[in-house]
């Protein structure tokens, strides 16, 4: 008897289950924002390489 009263209230809570949230917008927009971020990681990048370039050039000159 006392595992019935144990059980019961997962009985409720399995019924108590929201709906099925709908991801399908917030998917869409975050494959719609990897060109843009492709592009400023890109940016970065070449930054980065560029700045290095510079300091060992400026270090084989000296």
């Amino acid at each position: 008897m006392k595992k019935l009263f144990a059980l019961a209230p997962l009985a409720l809570v399995g019924a108590a289950n929201a709906a099925a949230i709908d991801v399908a917008a917030v998917v869409t927009d975050i494959g719609a924002q990897a060109a843009p971020v492709a592009l400023i990681g890109g940016a970065v990048l070449v930054l980065l390489v560029g700045i290095k370039a510079f300091k060992w050039v400026r270090k084989a000159m000296s």
